[in-house]
């Protein structure tokens, strides 16, 4: 039982030095905290911008069958629309305001009506090729959704759709759970790391080695210091994503321990980065550098099975895909892989172990060699 204790108070008392260190250096604590947040706000910022084609539609006729069109265009997901004469059209398009510039004849509805051919102008911005294509399938679509409604025995053809999911999920819902994993990353990786790190510069880890207390009862504590500092930056990121978003999870508890876990791997990785470069700054521009092309490669704005082969096969080896995968499905009820919340589980538990393992050994052989 003493050594139990013994083993406890070991634990307290370099998690307790690590916070205190970590809330004298205000600035950087802010940063770490704030970071997350920002990636946030710019992804989501991005995807307002360009997830649908600014649009001005031009409507020389207001009859029924116009607004008909008008309605199947802002049904096709593609477009946003905005109503304008013919010359501010013209210059909205000039000035690159907006991508395209679609007009409806002053004779549409007299032509529909006495089934006459219609020509529909379409003006595009062909800049933009994912806009331009964009445009380019969503026109005919809304054309054939019109005359779905419009006329249905003209066409009799229609698709039927079969959705997988019970709900659509847009951009930033999907993108704010992956983000809140991203937060978990930064945030774990800065504060184990800088911890870390900073007991080379100021020359206090062979001292604490040296010491009485067991090694994993240091690294425990050490860990356990950088997870309670993480916190702040995760439930910050968390009140942005429930509470602005309006993202909640279908599955409290499992979102609960799927980030408790989470950060469990990214705080022994960013332990592991302190132990081996031994100074702060280059493990501050590793967490900040790593962090976005591990972001964009994992899954982070849909299923990495969409994606080639090769970065299927990238995605798999970080944890952070097996992460983003497990809030989906807390927030979501998506399942990402075939190997579902428990292969999730176990291969971030398995990346949390061999993590805490490998940064036991660098802490060891960096203090014989310090």
């Amino acid at each position: 039982m003493s050594a139990i204790v013994q083993h406890l108070r070991v634990i307290w008392a370099c998690a307790k030095k690590d916070v205190r260190s970590a809330l004298t250096e205000r600035a950087f604590t802010f940063v770490s905290v704030i970071v997350p947040v920002n990636f946030l706000i710019l992804m989501s910022l991005l995807f307002i911008a360009g997830s649908n084609a600014p649009t001005a539609v031009v409507m020389l006729d207001q009859g029924p069958r116009a607004q008909q069109l008008y309605e199947a265009m802002g049904a096709a997901h593609s477009f946003r629309l905005r109503v304008a004469g013919a010359d501010e059209a013209n210059a909205l398009l000039d000035e690159g305001k907006i991508v395209a510039v679609v007009t409806i004849p002053a004779d549409f509805d007299a032509r529909v009506d006495t089934n006459q051919p219609v020509q529909i102008g379409v003006q595009i911005n062909n800049l933009n090729t994912d806009f331009t294509n964009d445009i380019r399938r969503a026109i005919p679509l809304s054309i054939t959704s019109f005359y779905a409604q419009a006329d249905p025995n003209l066409v009799t053809v229609t698709p039927r759709e079969i959705d997988w999911h019970p709900q659509d999920t847009d951009y930033i819902p999907y993108l704010s759970v992956s983000i809140i994993v991203i937060g978990i990353m930064v945030g774990g990786v800065l504060q184990a790391g800088i911890a870390t790190a900073k007991e080379w510069e100021n020359g206090t880890i062979k001292e604490l080695l040296l010491s009485p207390g067991s090694r994993w009862a240091i690294m425990v504590g050490k860990m356990l210091g950088a997870c309670a500092l993480n916190l702040a930056a995760v439930a910050l990121v968390l009140a942005v994503v429930i509470g602005v978003v309006g993202v909640r999870p279908a599955h409290w508890g499992e979102a609960i321990w799927a980030t408790l876990l989470t950060m469990l791997v990214f705080v022994a990785y960013g332990t592991l980065l302190g132990a081996l470069l031994k100074r702060r700054q280059p493990v501050a521009a590793l967490a900040l550098g790593l962090s976005m092309p591990i972001f964009f490669l994992s899954g982070s704005f849909g299923p990495i099975s969409f994606d080639t082969p090769a970065v299927q096969t990238i995605a798999r080896l970080f944890p952070f895909y097996y992460a983003i995968a497990l809030q989906q499905h807390a927030f979501h009820g998506f399942d990402l892989n075939t190997i579902g919340v428990a292969g999730d589980t176990l291969a971030l538990g398995a990346y949390a172990l061999a993590l805490f393992a490998a940064a036991a050994l660098a802490l060891q052989r960096g203090a014989v060699e310090h």
